[in-house]
């Protein structure tokens, strides 16, 4: 049998590449089969490791700011002329969630990094930030100016700084950076399916917090070159994607798609015989056009059996059958503290329904 195991990574547990290995080592130890990895994201979190191997990339390290400011070492993937940085890296969610004190200022350092090492055409990987600033911090990295009430100078603006902007300038920004931005996610800069009201709850804001952020999106946008309001994808990444759009303008694209054709993925589809995917949890959230959604889509497209191996499910069914590793045995701590080896026996799980029919 031909299977291939095409996984997000599980965020706060292990990435795709660790998903890969625990469930074919599950389905190994039950009969060896004919597996391919393909460890995948979607636009988010791993995004230019995953385009990285695909190309043959090579990897960068420089000093930059995460979404506190505080100093942290950070990377770009690099292949020909072209810089792959994801926005994860610098301005990624962490366990302390203050959206409202977090700033995308990281992921413009990065990207002016990029530029000193002579690559301006720069891929984004927009996904699993914890910040909501629709971009200005990166923008200010970048050289843009963001000025309050009084005139002074914004130096690292973040989410509960956007109400204050009263002025800005991009006099000095660096230009001539052409960008593709790979987004997860379709969402526009504000409103009810913006980056705010859509998102900003699991980066740690409150009801009331959230409707400041996206005033504040909206007062950014008032200054900003290019109106976001109606633009897809716009409010990826906190609006990091927006943001950058703005000024810069390029191409937003779908994450999962720049590495379908990087990966030959279809042609993998169709040579297996059954495909498992999954993610950290499987919601509604996945239904927008996350990874899980796309490989269950391409399964129907060339009839393969779909296999959706997650660490939670909530409330959705797609694929063939779904394997969840949170259950009235397992909570959802317990999950996220033991994925290895859950997923490693829900594996055998798996190859066993397979076997016995289970799997229609």
């Amino acid at each position: 049998m031909n299977i291939l195991i095409v996984p997000d990574s599980f965020k706060g547990s292990l990435s795709s590449k660790e998903v890969c290995q625990s469930i074919k080592s599950g389905i190994e130890s039950v009969e060896k089969h004919n597996i391919t990895c393909l460890p995948f994201t979607d636009g988010g979190e791993g995004f230019s490791e995953c385009l990285s191997g695909f190309c043959n990339g090579e990897i960068l390290y420089t000093h930059c700011s995460d979404i506190y400011t505080r100093g942290m070492k950070g990377h770009i993937y690099t292949y020909g002329n072209t810089a792959i940085i994801d926005s994860a890296t610098a301005s990624g969610l962490q366990k302390k969630k203050d959206v409202m004190n977090a700033t995308s200022y990281g992921t413009g350092e990065l990207i002016k990094f990029a530029v000193s090492k002579g690559f301006k055409n720069i891929i984004l990987g927009l996904g699993g930030s914890g910040c909501c600033d629709g971009g200005a911090g990166a923008l200010s990295a970048l050289g843009a100016v963001f000025r309050d009430i009084d005139g002074y100078e914004i130096d690292y603006p973040t989410g509960k700084d956007l109400n204050n902007i009263y002025g800005a300038g991009f006099t000095n920004i660096v230009k001539g950076i052409n960008f593709t931005y790979a987004c997860d996610v379709d969402n526009v800069y504000f409103g009810k399916n913006g980056a705010a009201y859509v998102f900003a709850k699991q980066k740690g804001a409150n009801d009331k917090q959230v409707k400041e952020l996206d005033d504040g999106l909206k007062m950014l946008n008032a200054f900003l070159p290019r109106d976001m309001r109606d633009v897809k994808g716009s409010g990826a990444a906190g609006g990091i994607c927006g943001g950058l759009y703005s000024f810069y303008g390029g191409e937003i694209k779908s994450g999962f798609d720049i590495l379908c054709d990087a990966s030959r993925l279809e042609e993998k589809i169709k040579e297996s015989d059954v495909v498992i995917t999954g993610e950290g949890k499987t919601d509604k959230q996945t239904l927008m056009g996350k990874l899980v959604y796309k490989i269950s889509e391409l399964c129907k497209k060339y009839n393969k059996k779909c296999i959706v191996l997650s660490g939670d499910i909530e409330n959705v069914k797609l694929g063939d059958k779904m394997y969840s590793l949170v259950d009235k045995s397992t909570s959802v701590e317990e999950a996220i503290e033991n994925a290895q080896k859950l997923l490693y026996e829900k594996a055998k799980i798996v190859i066993k329904d397979i076997n016995n029919s289970c799997i229609k």
